[in-house]
């Protein structure tokens, strides 16, 4: 099942956001391109306690994991099928609607509270909406 993205800036999108998480964004997007917000985002509000013996605390491949998740729902047809029949069965699905539904299909997918990956979601999709779905797609 293809997914429908909603029209909109990236400002838009961000806008869906609580307003500290707004502020947030807004601040980091002054210095930084989107999806380096996105990631920087998940990184500091990502697994705090999962340091590897001996080792350092690397957000990266929880970033990584996310990305992947991500394009696997706005991407593949047969992953996650059914949040997106449900989002699909919605007479029209608000940039709201998608930003949560997604946070919540990756959260259980990654083992995470789809809380803390609302603003890199909205931030993902704010890159989506802008490019379209076949060019964020065809892009490794």
């Amino acid at each position: 099942m293809s997914l429908t993205i909603p029209d909109g800036s990236l400002a838009d999108y961000i806008a869906e956001l609580k307003p500290y998480q707004q502020n947030t964004l807004n601040a980091l997007l002054k210095q930084n391109e989107p999806e380096k917000v996105a990631e920087l985002y998940i990184s500091a509000n990502g697994p705090q306690n999962n340091v590897p013996f001996g080792g350092t605390r690397d957000t990266k491949p929880f970033w990584d994991r996310f990305k992947a998740e991500l394009r696997k729902f706005v991407c593949d047809e047969e992953s996650y099928a059914e949040d997106k029949k449900r989002l699909a069965d919605e007479t029209k699905a608000t940039r709201a609607l998608l930003i949560s539904s997604i946070s919540a299909a990756i959260g259980a997918a990654i083992g995470y509270p789809a809380t803390v990956l609302v603003p890199a979601v909205a931030v993902m999709l704010g890159i989506v909406a802008k490019i379209g779905i076949k060019a964020y797609c065809n892009v490794a």
